[in-house]
């Protein structure tokens, strides 16, 4: 790929994944599921995370190196089962 593309095309990545990240904890519903205040903030912290490299990437602060793909692919598969969980953090924390 092209040098100068591959920065882009990961920053995109990165920038979609914490956006549907997100979403997805803030849409989260207990549905019977017991409270536990460190998921809780663990939830928050995770949600600020992801809001604030949304908010880097849309300033262009923030531009994944073309050598972050590891991480990038890390992010996908962190998103990926916090969806499969249905949002549940103690869930995602769980699997093993």
């Amino acid at each position: 790929m092209d040098s100068q593309l591959m920065p882009q095309v990961l920053t995109q990545a990165t920038f979609w994944l914490c956006v549907a990240l997100f979403v997805r904890l803030f849409t989260f519903r207990r549905r019977g599921a017991r409270f536990r205040r460190s998921m809780s903030c663990l939830a928050w912290v995770v949600m600020v995370a992801a809001g604030s490299a949304v908010v880097y990437i849309g300033k262009g602060q923030l531009v994944m190196p073309p050598n972050s793909w590891p991480l990038v692919i890390v992010l996908a598969v962190f998103v990926g089962s916090v969806y499969q969980s249905g949002g549940n953090l103690a869930r995602v924390w769980k699997m093993g």
